[in-house]
Protein backbone atom coordinates (compact mmCIF):
# COMPACT_ATOMS: atom_id res chain seq x y z
CA UNK A 1 0.00 0.00 0.00
CA UNK A 2 2.96 2.30 0.84
CA UNK A 3 4.59 1.27 -2.66
CA UNK A 4 1.35 2.34 -4.43
CA UNK A 5 0.88 5.96 -2.88
CA UNK A 6 4.89 6.31 -3.80
CA UNK A 7 4.41 5.61 -7.11
CA UNK A 8 1.13 7.72 -7.47
CA UNK A 9 2.98 10.71 -5.85
CA UNK A 10 6.28 9.96 -8.62
CA UNK A 11 3.69 10.19 -11.51
CA UNK A 12 2.32 13.20 -10.10
CA UNK A 13 5.54 15.01 -9.95
CA UNK A 14 6.48 13.87 -13.54
CA UNK A 15 3.17 15.27 -14.83
CA UNK A 16 3.57 18.24 -13.38
CA UNK A 17 7.35 18.35 -14.93
CA UNK A 18 6.18 17.97 -18.47
CA UNK A 19 3.79 20.54 -17.82
CA UNK A 20 6.10 23.21 -17.01
CA UNK A 21 8.85 22.29 -19.79
CA UNK A 22 5.38 22.56 -22.16
CA UNK A 23 2.91 25.08 -21.37
CA UNK A 24 4.07 28.17 -23.40
CA UNK A 25 2.91 30.47 -20.40
CA UNK A 26 5.41 29.53 -18.11
CA UNK A 27 8.63 31.53 -19.60
CA UNK A 28 6.39 34.48 -20.26
CA UNK A 29 5.14 34.85 -16.74
CA UNK A 30 9.04 34.32 -15.53
CA UNK A 31 9.87 37.03 -18.12
CA UNK A 32 6.92 39.19 -16.51
CA UNK A 33 7.71 38.86 -13.70
CA UNK A 34 11.70 40.26 -14.24
CA UNK A 35 11.02 43.07 -16.00
CA UNK A 36 8.63 44.15 -13.32
CA UNK A 37 11.20 44.24 -10.58
CA UNK A 38 13.22 46.12 -12.82
CA UNK A 39 10.80 49.09 -12.57
CA UNK A 40 8.63 48.30 -16.37
CA UNK A 41 5.32 48.85 -16.93
CA UNK A 42 3.40 47.28 -20.01
CA UNK A 43 2.77 49.90 -21.65
CA UNK A 44 6.82 50.31 -22.11
CA UNK A 45 6.94 47.14 -24.68
CA UNK A 46 4.81 47.46 -27.91
CA UNK A 47 6.42 44.10 -29.19
CA UNK A 48 5.22 41.07 -27.13
CA UNK A 49 8.13 39.29 -25.65
CA UNK A 50 7.56 36.01 -27.28
CA UNK A 51 9.25 37.71 -30.12
CA UNK A 52 12.62 38.02 -28.68
CA UNK A 53 14.72 34.99 -27.71
CA UNK A 54 14.69 34.38 -24.24
CA UNK A 55 18.58 35.12 -23.77
CA UNK A 56 18.01 38.58 -24.99
CA UNK A 57 15.12 40.07 -23.68
CA UNK A 58 16.69 41.85 -21.14
CA UNK A 59 19.59 42.77 -23.25
CA UNK A 60 17.77 44.50 -26.12
CA UNK A 61 19.10 48.04 -26.27
CA UNK A 62 16.12 49.59 -27.33
CA UNK A 63 13.47 47.61 -24.88
CA UNK A 64 12.19 49.90 -22.71
CA UNK A 65 11.65 52.33 -25.65
CA UNK A 66 9.17 50.35 -28.13
CA UNK A 67 6.62 52.43 -26.93
CA UNK A 68 6.82 56.06 -25.32
CA UNK A 69 4.05 57.20 -22.88
CA UNK A 70 3.87 59.94 -21.09
CA UNK A 71 2.04 59.99 -17.64
CA UNK A 72 -0.19 63.14 -17.55
CA UNK A 73 -1.12 63.42 -13.60
CA UNK A 74 -0.84 66.54 -12.05
CA UNK A 75 -2.95 70.15 -11.76
CA UNK A 76 -4.20 70.92 -15.20
CA UNK A 77 -2.46 73.66 -17.03
CA UNK A 78 -3.25 75.83 -20.27
CA UNK A 79 -0.54 74.84 -22.95
CA UNK A 80 -1.41 77.41 -25.73
CA UNK A 81 -1.37 80.72 -24.47
CA UNK A 82 -4.46 82.48 -24.72
CA UNK A 83 -2.64 86.09 -24.72
CA UNK A 84 -0.07 88.46 -26.69
CA UNK A 85 1.85 90.87 -24.67
CA UNK A 86 -0.75 93.57 -23.76
CA UNK A 87 -3.87 91.88 -24.57
CA UNK A 88 -6.27 89.17 -24.47
CA UNK A 89 -6.38 87.75 -27.93
CA UNK A 90 -5.78 84.04 -28.43
CA UNK A 91 -2.09 83.61 -29.30
CA UNK A 92 -2.83 82.94 -32.70
CA UNK A 93 0.21 83.97 -35.07
CA UNK A 94 -1.58 87.11 -37.03
CA UNK A 95 -1.44 87.36 -40.98
CA UNK A 96 0.77 90.37 -40.95
CA UNK A 97 3.38 87.92 -39.94
CA UNK A 98 2.43 85.77 -43.28
CA UNK A 99 0.62 83.10 -41.21
CA UNK A 100 -2.26 81.98 -44.03
CA UNK A 101 -3.40 78.85 -41.59
CA UNK A 102 -4.18 80.89 -38.12
CA UNK A 103 -2.51 78.30 -36.30
CA UNK A 104 -1.70 79.01 -32.89
CA UNK A 105 1.88 78.69 -30.86
CA UNK A 106 2.91 75.87 -29.50
CA UNK A 107 4.42 74.83 -26.05
CA UNK A 108 5.88 71.39 -26.50
CA UNK A 109 4.65 70.39 -22.52
CA UNK A 110 2.43 68.14 -21.33
CA UNK A 111 -1.19 69.22 -19.89
CA UNK A 112 -0.21 69.01 -16.15
CA UNK A 113 2.11 70.72 -14.04
CA UNK A 114 5.11 70.29 -12.38
CA UNK A 115 6.31 69.98 -15.68
CA UNK A 116 9.86 68.41 -14.73
CA UNK A 117 13.62 68.26 -15.43
CA UNK A 118 16.96 67.09 -13.68
CA UNK A 119 19.09 68.87 -16.46
CA UNK A 120 20.87 71.71 -14.88
CA UNK A 121 20.33 73.55 -18.15
CA UNK A 122 17.35 72.37 -20.12
CA UNK A 123 16.16 72.92 -23.38
CA UNK A 124 13.12 74.43 -24.33
CA UNK A 125 10.82 73.11 -27.28
CA UNK A 126 8.00 75.41 -29.56
CA UNK A 127 6.05 74.83 -32.47
CA UNK A 128 5.66 77.69 -34.65
CA UNK A 129 3.30 77.68 -37.49
CA UNK A 130 3.73 79.65 -40.94
CA UNK A 131 5.39 82.93 -40.25
CA UNK A 132 7.60 85.73 -41.71
CA UNK A 133 9.01 86.76 -38.02
CA UNK A 134 12.43 87.04 -38.20
CA UNK A 135 12.99 87.01 -34.16
CA UNK A 136 11.47 86.15 -31.30
CA UNK A 137 11.87 87.22 -27.51
CA UNK A 138 12.84 84.68 -24.43
CA UNK A 139 12.46 85.14 -20.64
CA UNK A 140 13.26 83.25 -18.18
CA UNK A 141 11.97 84.26 -14.58
CA UNK A 142 11.84 82.47 -10.92
CA UNK A 143 7.91 81.58 -10.66
CA UNK A 144 7.54 83.26 -6.98
CA UNK A 145 9.26 86.91 -7.50
CA UNK A 146 8.53 87.20 -11.19
CA UNK A 147 12.71 87.82 -11.67
CA UNK A 148 14.24 87.34 -14.78
CA UNK A 149 17.23 85.25 -14.43
CA UNK A 150 17.56 84.69 -18.25
CA UNK A 151 16.56 86.37 -21.38
CA UNK A 152 18.21 85.77 -25.17
CA UNK A 153 16.68 86.83 -28.57
CA UNK A 154 15.84 84.09 -30.56
CA UNK A 155 16.81 84.08 -34.72
CA UNK A 156 14.24 82.20 -36.11
CA UNK A 157 14.20 79.81 -39.61
CA UNK A 158 11.48 81.48 -41.46
CA UNK A 159 10.15 77.88 -41.77
CA UNK A 160 7.23 76.45 -39.99
CA UNK A 161 8.20 73.36 -37.32
CA UNK A 162 9.42 72.99 -34.02
CA UNK A 163 12.23 75.25 -32.54
CA UNK A 164 14.76 74.45 -29.85
CA UNK A 165 15.55 77.05 -26.79
CA UNK A 166 18.63 75.56 -25.16
CA UNK A 167 19.32 77.22 -21.85
CA UNK A 168 22.97 78.21 -22.11
CA UNK A 169 25.85 76.19 -20.43
CA UNK A 170 28.55 78.67 -21.00
CA UNK A 171 28.70 80.96 -17.52
CA UNK A 172 25.34 83.09 -18.89
CA UNK A 173 23.00 81.52 -16.74
CA UNK A 174 24.02 79.80 -13.27
CA UNK A 175 22.14 76.16 -13.01
CA UNK A 176 18.82 75.95 -12.31
CA UNK A 177 17.97 75.80 -8.26
CA UNK A 178 16.82 72.39 -7.33
CA UNK A 179 13.88 72.64 -6.03
CA UNK A 180 12.88 75.92 -7.64
CA UNK A 181 10.57 76.54 -9.81
CA UNK A 182 10.81 78.79 -12.92
CA UNK A 183 8.54 80.15 -16.14
CA UNK A 184 9.53 81.14 -19.39
CA UNK A 185 7.82 83.29 -22.21
CA UNK A 186 8.15 83.09 -25.63
CA UNK A 187 7.34 86.48 -28.01
CA UNK A 188 7.22 86.12 -31.92
CA UNK A 189 8.11 89.44 -32.65
CA UNK A 190 5.94 90.29 -36.00
CA UNK A 191 6.48 93.75 -36.00
CA UNK A 192 8.97 95.30 -33.87
CA UNK A 193 6.87 98.84 -33.70
CA UNK A 194 4.14 97.22 -32.07
CA UNK A 195 5.23 95.15 -29.35
CA UNK A 196 1.73 94.77 -27.67
CA UNK A 197 0.66 92.53 -30.79
CA UNK A 198 3.12 89.71 -30.06
CA UNK A 199 1.66 85.98 -29.86
CA UNK A 200 3.44 84.03 -27.03
CA UNK A 201 3.59 80.59 -25.42
CA UNK A 202 4.57 80.08 -21.34
CA UNK A 203 5.75 77.36 -19.67
CA UNK A 204 7.13 76.22 -16.28
CA UNK A 205 10.89 73.95 -15.18
CA UNK A 206 10.55 72.62 -11.70
CA UNK A 207 13.85 71.06 -11.74
CA UNK A 208 14.49 68.38 -9.45
CA UNK A 209 17.24 66.05 -7.61
CA UNK A 210 16.88 62.44 -9.58
CA UNK A 211 16.25 59.54 -7.09
CA UNK A 212 19.30 57.14 -6.89
CA UNK A 213 17.17 54.28 -8.67
CA UNK A 214 16.35 56.35 -11.78
CA UNK A 215 20.85 57.14 -11.93
CA UNK A 216 21.26 53.73 -12.12
CA UNK A 217 18.73 52.86 -14.33
CA UNK A 218 20.00 55.63 -16.87
CA UNK A 219 23.60 55.20 -16.30
CA UNK A 220 24.37 52.71 -18.92
CA UNK A 221 21.26 53.33 -20.84
CA UNK A 222 20.75 53.92 -24.47
CA UNK A 223 19.55 57.31 -25.45
CA UNK A 224 16.34 55.79 -26.84
CA UNK A 225 16.21 54.17 -23.23
CA UNK A 226 17.04 57.49 -21.72
CA UNK A 227 13.95 58.70 -22.69
CA UNK A 228 11.50 55.73 -21.87
CA UNK A 229 13.08 55.93 -18.17
CA UNK A 230 12.54 59.47 -17.79
CA UNK A 231 8.75 59.04 -18.85
CA UNK A 232 8.17 56.30 -16.24
CA UNK A 233 9.98 58.93 -14.06
CA UNK A 234 7.40 61.81 -15.19
CA UNK A 235 10.73 63.87 -16.07
CA UNK A 236 9.25 65.68 -19.12
CA UNK A 237 12.26 68.13 -20.55
CA UNK A 238 14.92 65.18 -20.46
CA UNK A 239 12.49 62.79 -21.83
CA UNK A 240 11.96 64.98 -24.93
CA UNK A 241 14.64 66.03 -25.34
CA UNK A 242 16.62 62.97 -25.76
CA UNK A 243 14.07 62.19 -28.70
CA UNK A 244 14.93 65.19 -30.07
CA UNK A 245 18.39 64.59 -30.64
CA UNK A 246 17.77 61.05 -31.88
CA UNK A 247 15.32 62.82 -34.13
CA UNK A 248 18.19 65.56 -35.51
CA UNK A 249 20.83 62.97 -35.70
CA UNK A 250 18.56 60.31 -37.53
CA UNK A 251 15.58 62.06 -39.46
CA UNK A 252 14.77 58.79 -41.42
CA UNK A 253 14.50 56.15 -38.72
CA UNK A 254 11.22 55.00 -38.83
CA UNK A 255 11.45 53.69 -34.88
CA UNK A 256 12.85 56.80 -33.50
CA UNK A 257 9.71 58.96 -35.93
CA UNK A 258 7.31 56.30 -34.45
CA UNK A 259 8.51 56.89 -30.86
CA UNK A 260 8.68 60.72 -31.14
CA UNK A 261 4.99 60.79 -32.32
CA UNK A 262 3.76 58.45 -29.82
CA UNK A 263 5.20 60.89 -26.95
CA UNK A 264 3.42 63.59 -28.11
CA UNK A 265 0.45 61.82 -28.79
CA UNK A 266 0.42 60.75 -25.11
CA UNK A 267 0.17 64.24 -23.99
CA UNK A 268 -2.28 65.21 -26.25
CA UNK A 269 -0.01 67.00 -29.07
CA UNK A 270 -1.52 64.69 -31.53
CA UNK A 271 -1.32 67.91 -34.58
CA UNK A 272 2.11 68.61 -34.20
CA UNK A 273 3.87 64.94 -33.86
CA UNK A 274 4.45 65.28 -37.49
CA UNK A 275 6.25 68.48 -37.62
CA UNK A 276 9.77 68.63 -38.21
CA UNK A 277 12.55 69.94 -36.02
CA UNK A 278 14.05 73.53 -37.30
CA UNK A 279 17.19 75.29 -36.09
CA UNK A 280 17.31 78.32 -34.62
CA UNK A 281 19.82 80.12 -32.98
CA UNK A 282 20.13 82.43 -29.38
CA UNK A 283 22.00 85.54 -28.62
CA UNK A 284 22.07 85.63 -24.96
CA UNK A 285 21.68 89.03 -23.04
Amino acid sequence: MVSNKFSLHRIALVALFVELLTTSSFPMLAQGRSLNQDGLTPWKISTPLTHFPENQVEKSPTLHAQSIRFPTTGKPRRRRSAAVRGGTEEAVVPNSCGNSSDEQIVALLPPTEPVRTVAEHPTILVYLPENTAKQAEFYLKEADNDEIVYETTVTLPGDSGIVSVPLPDNGTLPALEVGKTYTWHFFVICNEQDPTNEPYVEGQIERVEPSPNLVAELENASLRDRAAIYAEAGIWYDCLNSLAQLRRSAPNDSAIASDWAALLESVGLDTISQKPLISSSGSPN
